[in-house]
């Protein structure tokens, strides 16, 4: 609307609305045209419900005074200041980029790419802000604009004071209302003193933290836990939450995060000295590339439907010239023949049957007497299967497989050495083969011999050995002492737990200084 005038929902003033930039409690940030000289501007609207608040007119007032001194490339120019009981506003130079806080919300990897001249660009504007004797007091990404050619605008002055020189650090009295953001605030400002330019520069270290890393240094369950952090916690490293910053870079911002000013940076032109010295990523970060429609058709063929062959895949392969998956040959499985070499299988004719495990022949015991060999009702004894298709010698004429050989058959075979081995033929003599002599204690037990195709030989049972009888005059073998009893350990006395002293806060902080914080605006 015109200056006095009625009411226009289009227009204010010269100036006609185009488009809503950024609402807040208090006002609203509009895209405007004058009227004039056709140039589009922003302006910094104060909402009708808000006009009767003096705070909030105050604060207009405050901004525009501090920020219309200044004149910097990265720092928002002010033009024009209008408070009536109507209406109340200022314009200034429309910057069309969106705040640094959506583009690391959006796309963090955009952002590292232009970091290293975003970062300059905010340096020399608070390195100008501070020479005109003026502290911003709330540096923060959302008071950063950045479009994509880096180019850098600092906004919102709302918060700006002038830097306390040494008599008014003597004389200040502490804040009983303390004004920030709590994620971006130095330690110097939650407990109410007075501030210096070295307060922008711990703000600015939260913002680079965060725009390495994408996170803020310092997080907390309740808005007073969160300043309490500030205050006593040590800064952590920045490598620690993305391992490709250097710890250069960490080393730099830790120092922009210590603790007491000084031991910060004491100026932004200390700080681009030592800035532009250090390699802020060890890989260089790079815009993400959008995947072809043949490496997309690729990237399913592989994930989703593998080697398979089939209509669609056929599809796919052929409509993008992939080449069809090679099917890969199955190794042969080795199986053990006869003669201990590995045959393939379906090679060398079929695979041996398994053996069953032999029979054990029973064990003659010292000094029991054994049955003689063929009488009536008796079994002969068991061959191990090793010696499977031996002669038997130990058949009686009438018994055996040999019962039934005729005189003109093949005689079997006597071993004249270890079981098993061929020997001599017996020559024939009448009522049958004769039978090998009685030994005292029964036969003695075959020698284990591997079996042919790599079966282990069946266990023998060991001999019991009989007590030996004691000698008249021999000395007595010595007893055996009695295995040690362990002795179970003493019960050890419960130590009581030591009581825990809480942590000392820094700078002898007491927690009744924050009181009220509860009541700041929540963080954006």
């Amino acid at each position: 609307m015109s200056t006095g005038g009625e009411p226009n929902a289009n227009t204010i003033g010269k100036y006609q609305l185009v488009n809503c930039l950024a609402s807040g409690n208090s006002c609203q940030v509009w895209e405007v045209v004058d009227s004039e000289t056709t140039r589009r501007m922003a302006m910094k609207l104060v909402l009708p419900e808000k006009l009767k608040d003096a705070e909030t007119i105050s604060s207009l007032k405050h901004e525009f005074n501090a920020a219309c001194n200044f004149d910097h490339p990265n720092i928002i120019k002010y033009h024009e200041l209008f408070v009536k009981k109507q209406q109340a506003y200022f314009v200034m130079d429309l910057f069309p980029a969106p705040n640094l806080k959506a583009q690391l919300y959006n796309d963090i990897r955009s952002v590292q790419i232009r970091a290293k001249r975003l970062i300059e660009n905010v340096a020399m504007a608070l390195e100008y802000v501070h020479a005109q004797g003026w502290v911003h007091r709330d540096i923060k990404p959302e008071n950063i604009l950045m479009n994509r050619s880096a180019e850098t605008r600092l906004i919102d002055f709302s918060l700006s004071i002038k830097s306390a020189g040494a008599l008014g650090k003597l004389f200040h009295r502490k804040q009983s209302i303390v004004q920030g953001t709590r994620t971006y605030m130095a330690p110097e400002q939650i407990l109410g003193k007075a501030l210096t330019h070295l307060a922008d520069t711990y703000s600015f270290g939260v913002t680079i933290f965060e725009i390495l890393t994408g996170e803020a240094p310092y997080k907390g369950s309740t808005p007073k836990d969160l300043l309490l952090r500030h205050l006593s916690e040590p800064c952590p490293a920045a490598f620690e939450f993305n391992p490709n910053v250097t710890p250069e870079m960490s080393m730099v911002v830790q120092r922009m995060l210590a603790k007491k000013p000084e031991q910060r940076h004491q100026s932004m032109s200390e700080f681009l000295a030592e800035f532009r010295k250090v390699q802020m990523f060890k890989e260089e970060v790079t815009e993400k590339v959008e995947m072809s429609d043949k490496e997309k058709a690729e990237q399913e063929l592989q994930a989703s439907l593998g080697e398979r062959l089939d209509s669609r895949t056929d599809h796919l392969r052929s409509q993008f010239g992939i080449a069809a998956p090679v099917k890969k040959k199955k190794a042969p499985v080795v199986l053990p023949t006869s003669g201990g070499k590995p045959a393939a299988a379906g090679q060398g004719g079929p695979a041996p049957a398994a053996r069953p495990p032999a029979p054990q022949p029973p064990m003659p015991v010292a000094g029991m007497p054994q049955p003689p060999m063929g009488m009536p009702g008796m079994m002969p004894p068991q061959i191990p299967q090793p010696y499977a298709g031996a002669p038997v010698p130990y058949m009686m004429p009438g018994q055996g497989p040999w019962a039934n050989a005729m005189p003109g058959g093949q005689p079997p075979m006597m071993p004249p050495g270890p079981w098993g081995q061929p020997g001599a033929p017996l020559p024939p003599q009448a009522g049958g083969y004769p039978m090998p002599p009685q030994v005292p204690g029964g036969y003695p037990t075959p020698p284990q011999v591997p079996m042919p195709g790599g079966l282990p030989p069946a266990p023998v049972a060991p001999r019991p050995v009989p007590p030996q009888a004691a000698v008249p005059g021999a000395p007595a073998a010595p007893a055996r002492p009695a295995p040690a009893q362990p002795v179970p350990p003493a019960a050890k006395k419960p130590v009581p737990p030591k009581p825990k002293t809480p942590p000392k806060p820094s700078e002898g902080f007491n927690i009744g200084d924050l009181a009220g914080f509860d009541d700041l605006p929540p963080v954006n």
